[in-house]
Parts: structure tokens; C-alpha cells; sequence
């Protein structure tokens, strides 16, 4: 229970008060733990805050994957309906925290491993969540997994970023722009790889 107070009370921290603010002092406060039972579960302070980021992305998986089993059949339809998905989880707590930390990772060298670490591990999940809505086929296309990767890593990244320097509605009309240029780009390639099939 220690353990997952801890995980719990970094998630918050890191949300409401960015890297520097998520202290072991104010974790230990709001997990209501000593100031040294971090120690018993995690070496160092990277090392919470690594475990607390995998937890959130594992809890998000799990909201997303409910989700997405509720997904419309139809290629077009539901590929806008995921597009969506990766959007919410974009704008979200989840983004907001990892790109706090990965901005600490620039420098130091502690978290650059741990993100390392937590990179390689989330790419891998990103990967089986593409398969369980697209199926395997379409993830092992190079043109689908770009759009989808680009989509979700790279582009829906930068716009959580954008949301402390522009307005939602901007964040809305720069979002509906790409979604109107990527959704035919994907929804052409499943259409022909199901043609091919």
C-alpha cells in the first residue's frame, strides 16, 4: 500500500507542481509516509518518478483499451474514433507529466535513463495498442504505423505542449486540420491492405 501511495502522490505532484516541485518531502507529505519509505520500494527519486509514469501510462492503457473495444466497425469510422481516443489521451494528464520530465531529462542525466527506459517500454505498448485496433497487418504496413506514430508520439505531443501557449480553440482548429489530412492518408492504406487481404 506504501508503494502505491507513493506512485499516487508523485503522479499528483509532477501534475500540479511539474518536476521540480515533486520533491520527496511533499510526495512523502501527500502519500502520508515518512520522508525515508521511498527507500524501502525505490532507490532514488528518478526511480519514483519513473515507476509513477509507467503506472499512469498502464492506467491509461487499460481506460483506452475499454475504449477502444467499443470502437465502430467501419475502417473510416473508426479510425476517426481512435484519432480521437489518442487525443484525449494526448491532452491529458499523461502527456503533461512525461513532457515535464522530459524536459528535465535534457539535464539530468538520472531521469535521461529512466525516460530512456520508460521510451522504449511505452513504444512497445503504443505498438499492441495500434494491433488491437488496427490489427497486425496494418501495424506491419510502414506507411500506417508512420501516420499512426507520427499522429500520436509526435504531432498530438507537440500540441499538449502548445496548450500553455495557445488557446483551446486554437488547439482544436490546429488539431481538426491535421485529422483531416492524416485520417484519408490511413484510412486508404487499411482500405487497401483489407483489399489485398
Amino acid at each position: 500500500m506504501t508503494k502505491q501511495a507513493l506512485i499516487t502522490a508523485t503522479i499528483e505532484c509532477l501534475w500540479e507542481r511539474g518536476y521540480a516541485g515533486a520533491t520527496i518531502a511533499e510526495i512523502s507529505r501527500k502519500a502520508d509516509v515518512t520522508h525515508g519509505a521511498h527507500l524501502h520500494h525505490f532507490g532514488t527519486r528518478e526511480e519514483l518518478i519513473a515507476a509513477a509514469v509507467d503506472a499512469l501510462f498502464q492506467r491509461m492503457i487499460g481506460e483506452f483499451e475499454l475504449r477502444f473495444s467499443k470502437l465502430p466497425s467501419g475502417i473510416e469510422a473508426r479510425t476517426e474514433a481512435a484519432l480521437e481516443h489518442f487525443r484525449e489521451l494526448a491532452i491529458g494528464q499523461l502527456f503533461g507529466v512525461v513532457g515535464e520530465l522530459l524536459n528535465e531529462a535534457r539535464t539530468n542525466k538520472g531521469m535521461a535513463s529512466q525516460m530512456r527506459r520508460y521510451g522504449a517500454s511505452q513504444r512497445m505498448q503504443q505498438r499492441q495498442m495500434y494491433i488491437k485496433i488496427f490489427g497486425p497487418a496494418a501495424v506491419e504496413d510502414p506507411q500506417i504505423f508512420y501516420w499512426l506514430d507520427t499522429t500520436f508520439a509526435v504531432y498530438l505531443r507537440g500540441l499538449s505542449v502548445l496548450q500553455a501557449t495557445r488557446t483551446p480553440k486554437e488547439i482544436e482548429e490546429q488539431w481538426q486540420r491535421w485529422k483531416e489530412f492524416v485520417l484519408p492518408q490511413i484510412t486508404a492504406r487499411l482500405i487497401l491492405i483489407g483489399e489485398n487481404s
